[in-house]
């Protein structure tokens, strides 16, 4: 495979890592909020709960509330874990980008010394053409 082809390829690869990377950072960036907002919904909720518990006429209220925020709560949990599981999927495919990448740049190392060593050697034989030339000019005419 000719070197230009190899790097059309690596910066295939390069691109498909790089545009992995940022749809993973967005689904971390959606975990963390979510996090934060489960987090900020335990804090409100224990709020209303000690509001509820000092004023009496507010506890026939917080039960429905209690009950939905502890299902939101569960929802967060359910995509949170879902974000988990596309993080992963996202690491994985990352990894396999990366590897191919990393194929076709070792490849392309070997295709530049192999040809490194085909022009030493191209040049080496063609010394030795000027040389075996010249000694043989030597000996027709000696000076």
């Amino acid at each position: 495979m000719a070197i230009k082809a190899m790097n059309t390829l690596i910066k295939l690869h390069k691109r498909r890592v790089d545009v992995l990377r940022r749809e993973m950072l967005a689904i971390e960036e959606q975990r963390t909020q979510l996090l934060e907002l489960s987090k900020r919904l335990s804090e409100e909720h224990a709020r209303e709960m000690r509001l509820a518990s000092q004023e009496p006429k507010m506890a026939g209220f917080f039960g429905a509330y209690s009950t939905r925020v502890k299902e939101r709560q569960e929802n967060i949990k359910v995509e949170v874990k879902r974000l988990d599981a596309s993080i992963a999927e996202k690491a994985e495919a990352i990894r396999e980008e990366f590897s191919e990448q990393k194929k076709y740049e070792i490849a392309r190392e070997h295709a530049k010394k192999r040809m490194a060593e085909k022009a030493r050697t191209l040049q080496q034989q063609r010394f030795d053409e000027i040389g075996t030339q010249q000694y043989v000019k030597l000996k027709e005419n000696p000076v």
